[in-house]
């Protein structure tokens, strides 16, 4: 199975390097541009967490993601979602349950602003407590500022719609950013599934016992016949819990959206978007290469 899904995966890096040929040959009219993606993050005016009193508040910069006030990253500022996520809603893919608007059953219902689909009231808490307690999203705890604040890193809103880029200057750009979402989405982009194991197995992270009836989390993309202890659901470069089981698949190993992005696009570290073959990049981009041949030649 492991040799067949080798075979089967595409490669994206070689793929999205002929985006820029390929653009004006695929039809777009086909491509959902996903206008209902939700996102309802709040950073004006929040305090940041690192500077304290000393920053009024943040405000946004014309070109980086910094504040303008304490020049700290945004994400070192308190932000929150004003509503509670459905992580479909913020991925722009259809709900499970064919409803619109914003989830609040059964998380709320069970004390949680997340829970695992499928899975039993008794099954969701016997979830919750095989992860670190101060990253359980129970409500009013720590846990779900953890979970809020996960989501805004992982899914950053300018790697899921061209609505949230300031900087593709053109339709050439557009497409290009479309089909590189597009392919994301259908090749590497899954959420897992909690489920309880139908046999002995080992777990695909720490390699630790699970037992037949053990909760496990299962990832289809990367092969059906792997699962994971709960905790050990993580990205393999920030080590953080896929929030809501979000995964990105690549190269055998399993990556929240942001650090997935970063392995086939370049990101920029002033303005936090990411650029491609057929879109070069903002000012800030520019201004970096510049520095980087400034240095070198000095």
């Amino acid at each position: 199975m492991a040799e067949s899904v080798e075979q089967t995966q595409v490669s994206l890096s070689d793929q999205h390097l002929g985006l820029a040929q390929n653009c004006d040959e695929t039809d777009l009219d086909t491509v959902d541009v996903r206008p209902d993606i939700v996102v309802s993050e709040v950073d004006v005016g929040q305090p940041c967490l690192a500077c304290g009193e000393k920053c009024p508040g943040f405000a946004h910069h014309d070109w980086r993601n910094v504040c303008v006030n304490c020049k700290c990253v945004r994400e070192l500022h308190d932000l929150y979602n004003d509503n509670l996520v459905d992580v479909r809603d913020r991925l722009g893919w259809p709900r499970d349950d064919g409803q619109g608007g914003v989830a609040r059953d059964p998380s709320l219902t069970e004390g949680y602003t997340w829970v695992p689909g499928n899975l039993s009231s008794q099954k969701i808490h016997e979830y919750m407590e095989q992860l670190p307690n101060h990253k359980v999203p129970r409500v009013d705890t720590p846990g779900e500022r953890y979970r809020d604040i996960q989501l805004i890193r992982q899914l950053p809103k300018q790697d899921l719609s061209d609505l949230y880029c300031r900087f593709l200057e053109d339709e050439t750009e557009r497409k290009e950013f479309t089909i590189f979402r597009e392919l994301r989405d259908q090749v590497a982009m899954g959420i897992g599934t909690a489920r309880q194991t139908a046999e002995n197995t080992s777990c695909y992270s720490c390699k630790g016992v699970l037992e037949r009836g053990d909760l496990v989390v299962a990832a289809d993309k990367l092969g059906r016949e792997w699962a994971w202890h709960p905790a050990c659901f993580t990205c393999a470069t920030c080590e953080e819990l896929l929030v809501d089981l979000v995964y990105c698949q690549h190269g055998r190993q399993l990556y929240c959206q942001r650090h997935y992005a970063e392995l086939i696009r370049p990101r920029c570290p002033s303005c936090d978007e990411v650029s491609g073959a057929a879109w070069s990049g903002c000012n800030c981009c520019s201004f970096f290469e510049s520095m980087a041949a400034y240095v070198k030649v000095c």
